[in-house]
């Protein structure tokens, strides 16, 4: 990854300027705020590179991108299910705190 970064010029000062918005999260949500990022830049990503590419079966990036769009998308649906499911046991009474 360190290498791929490199390839791209994701040089020090980028990756320490994300570190200091995520410093800034709260450390229970740092990782969802780190996804929820990542899905939006691999988003448009995916946008932009369509007006390039007609979508085609031999596109290797098109293949990148469609199993980073399932991942991310089924990481989304993940994390509401699982706030939806802590929301209703947060709500929910207890037997013994009656």
């Amino acid at each position: 990854m360190e290498s791929a970064a490199g390839l791209y010029a994701a040089g020090e000062d980028r990756i320490a300027g994300f570190r200091e918005i995520l410093a800034r999260q709260h450390p229970n949500d740092r990782g969802t705020y780190a996804c929820a990022a990542l899905d939006r830049v691999v988003t448009d990503i995916a946008y932009d590179h369509r007006t390039e590419c007609d979508g085609g079966p031999d596109c290797r990036t098109c293949e990148g991108l469609r199993d980073a769009l399932t991942i991310a998308v089924a990481s989304v649906r993940s994390m509401i299910a699982d706030e939806m499911t802590w929301s209703r046991r947060r709500n929910r009474r207890w037997f013994w705190s009656r």
